[in-house]
């Protein structure tokens, strides 16, 4: 057999005072086609051992000086040894030194007078098992790299998601607020230019109908002004708190029916021009003791999710949440939408990383799996989805009370 298939069946140490089994197991082992090196004591197995590991090392228990145990054990301390598997080579069978043997760092015995099947057997097995482990060790390692490098390609699409979300959020606050604000505008130009107007009649003398003329105007210019300064004062704590709530994992307690109401309505302005008609069916009372920022973000991505798969090629459509109370304080809170539904070969997959129908056109395929993380990890509780044509429906099931995060401030309460 030529020295490169010798090489590849293995390279193994022989330890054996004896030196007509030492030579017995050398030309056994070489005549099957393994790399043998030879010690005749302890000593040398270990000067052998720390200038170049073996694969494996056959180790005679009863030897002169340095017995098979205490060789064992400062073989298993030289580097590049900790791994290297070491069979027992003993006339004695008795239990307690197979068990020395075994707490020394041996993995198997083999008895003597030598068989040489078992030899052949035992070796062959040991060092294919040590080169699996390796491999197998070595394969983790580059599988630790690669989720390494996926965790981080995540983290970067979490950021670009938050930097589209935070941009569909200005640009739906600028569409909503323009039209109060536009209004005020011309109703204070407006009492402007009548008020400047009014002051030149002054001066001719003004009419009692003329006086009351002035005062509607301005009465009505001042009513205007008010109703859309209120209005944008409101849009701007709605939004406020929609973003404080989906920037934070702050635990409060809170009514779940204004913060879904809120976050919906920063939803839709973002989706202005789609044909979709939202429906929120949420007792007003409904308090829970939970985490109003993953709650937005899961109704954010799921109404977000129906639109962009549900309704693409749709001429309308509707998006249903609803909530009620379980019994053993569980809420229960249902997304549903009435598009196209999900097809049955991507519902097992749905909550997968990267897993998208639509890449290239607005998803990345992380959505639905940042909504399982925070449900189960954040929220504590369950998703499930079911899905038909024209009835598409996530049930989230999570605890009044959530669980306290890792590392989490104190629940807020309001005072």
């Amino acid at each position: 057999m030529d020295s490169d298939a010798q090489a590849n069946l293995g390279e193994v140490l022989v330890v054996e005072d004896t030196p007509a089994s030492l030579k017995l197991l050398t030309d056994l082992l070489r005549g099957e086609g393994y790399v043998v090196r030879q010690a005749l004591d302890g000593e040398v197995a270990l000067w052998s051992a720390r200038s170049r590991p073996p694969e494996l090392v056959l180790l005679d228990v009863r030897m002169p000086g340095l017995d098979g145990f205490e060789v064992c054990h400062r073989l298993k301390q030289l580097a590049g040894m900790a791994d290297v598997p070491v069979i027992f080579l003993s006339a004695q069978h008795d239990t307690e030194d197979k068990l020395r043997g075994f707490r020394s760092g041996a993995v198997d015995f083999i008895g003597k007078p030598y068989q040489a099947e078992e030899v052949l057997a035992r070796t062959g097995t040991h060092i294919k098992l040590a080169r699996t482990q390796r491999a197998l060790a070595h394969a983790n390692l580059e599988l630790s790299a690669t989720l390494d490098q996926l965790r981080s390609a995540r983290d970067a699409i979490q950021r670009s998601e938050r930097l589209a979300a935070l941009g569909a959020m200005v640009t739906g606050v600028a569409h909503e607020l323009n039209t109060p604000i536009g209004n005020g505008v011309l109703a204070a130009s407006t009492l402007t230019e009548r008020a400047r107007g009014f002051g030149t009649q002054l001066g001719d003398g003004v009419r009692r109908s003329e006086l009351a003329l002035f005062i509607d105007e301005v009465q009505h210019a001042a009513d205007l002004l008010s109703r859309n300064l209120n209005k944008s004062a409101a849009l701007i704590a709605s939004f406020k708190q929609v973003a404080c709530d989906q920037s934070s994992m702050e635990r409060r307690s809170f009514h779940l029916a204004p913060l879904v109401r809120d976050t919906c309505a920063v939803l839709m302005q973002s989706l202005t021009g789609r044909p979709v008609t939202l429906q929120l069916e949420i007792d007003a009372g409904m308090a829970i003791d939970n985490y109003p920022g993953a709650l937005s973000q899961i109704l954010s991505h799921l109404v977000r999710n129906a639109v962009l798969h549900g309704f693409d090629a749709a001429p309308q459509g509707t998006i249903r949440i609803a909530a009620c109370e379980e019994d053993g304080d569980i809420i229960s809170l249902s997304v549903g939408d009435s598009g196209s539904g999900i097809a049955p070969a991507h519902l097992e997959r749905i909550f997968d990383p990267f897993f998208t129908t639509k890449l290239g056109q607005g998803s990345c395929g992380l959505g639905l799996n940042i909504v399982h993380n925070l449900v189960a990890n954040v929220l504590g509780g369950t998703i499930q989805v079911t899905s038909i044509p024209g009835d598409t429906r996530f049930l989230l099931r999570f605890p009044r009370s959530a669980p306290v995060l890792a590392g989490a401030a104190p629940p807020h309460r309001p005072g």
